[in-house]
């Protein structure tokens, strides 16, 4: 088997660096075109498990080739899916293969650009694409996927966009990305800080999932720890004085926060409502 797939995986790079050459001899922006290799049959099985595929999602497979992720999707868990290929044979293939697992009421293929696809209504995309095709479509992913949702991809990852979780099948590797919430910049919330504590500020530095910042506080600036974002659920602890800890729980939605914050002074915990809201700078 690994005679078989380190071959399989330096003809990928060689295949990706041929077309780059093309790239920059064309000069168009996504002249390259993957080459065909079908994902086995066991990774299109972990890739649904890891994005947690549920009868509620929307995937759409980029580069869907015979459109099997697509069809396991709606066939195995009951999504509804769209598969994009600008090969019209794949095309041809994948919308026999879905009459034949008798799910076309729930999928559909496009032959199209993957670069010009509208990924809105998206809760999943999966991918087996090059890393420099990933690349490009990172930012597209950032920009249209809504919070929560999940990014899947087959062998390549996106650079320094750190994967949530990575699993291996055999000799196969899977990335798994959650969109993040944007949070960076300045929140305010309007009432106190508790408990009894002057009105604070947190400021919030990010890059992707990745979140740091402090709580501006009486004068103070404290670093927020145990920081976490998945999706559009953020949460932090923060130590405002000897015995006092604040433990934050939100729920992002644009320039709004709204949770709770858990108090823990001596011997006592309980919670109440908090909410913040983003600033913005008139300059």
């Amino acid at each position: 088997m690994r005679r078989f797939v380190y071959p399989l995986f330096l003809w990928f790079i060689c295949i990706e660096a041929v077309c780059v050459w093309a790239q920059e001899q064309l000069g168009g922006e996504h002249a390259p075109q993957v080459p065909y290799v079908p994902t086995p049959h066991a990774v299109v099985e972990e890739m649904l498990r890891l994005a947690k595929v549920t009868p509620d999602d929307v995937l759409y497979d980029l580069g869907c080739g015979d459109g099997r992720i697509v069809i396991a999707a709606a066939q195995r868990f009951g999504a509804r899916g769209v598969g994009v290929d600008i090969n019209p044979q794949r095309i041809s293939e994948a919308q026999a293969n879905a009459q034949q697992a008798g799910v076309t009421d729930r999928v559909q293929f496009l032959q199209q650009d993957l670069f010009a696809t509208d990924l809105h209504a998206a809760t999943v995309v999966t991918l087996y694409l090059l890393p420099t095709v990933n690349l490009q479509l990172r930012s597209i992913l950032l920009e249209q996927l809504k919070p929560g949702s999940r990014v899947v991809s087959h062998e390549f990852h996106m650079d320094d966009w750190r994967p949530d979780r990575t699993v291996r099948v055999g000799d196969h590797k899977i990335y798994l990305w959650v969109i993040p919430a944007q949070v960076a910049g300045d929140w305010v919330s309007p009432q106190p800080c508790p408990p009894d504590l002057q009105p604070c500020t947190l400021h919030l530095t990010q890059q992707f999932q990745q979140v740091g910042g402090v709580l501006r506080i009486e004068g103070r600036e404290i670093p927020l720890m145990n920081v976490a974002l998945s999706g559009d659920r953020f949460r932090f602890v923060v130590l405002p004085r000897e015995r006092l800890w604040l433990t934050f729980s939100a729920q992002v939605d644009g320039d709004t926060m709204t949770g709770y914050v858990e108090i823990e002074e001596a011997t006592t915990t309980y919670r109440q409502p908090w909410v913040a809201r983003r600033q913005h700078s008139s300059v």
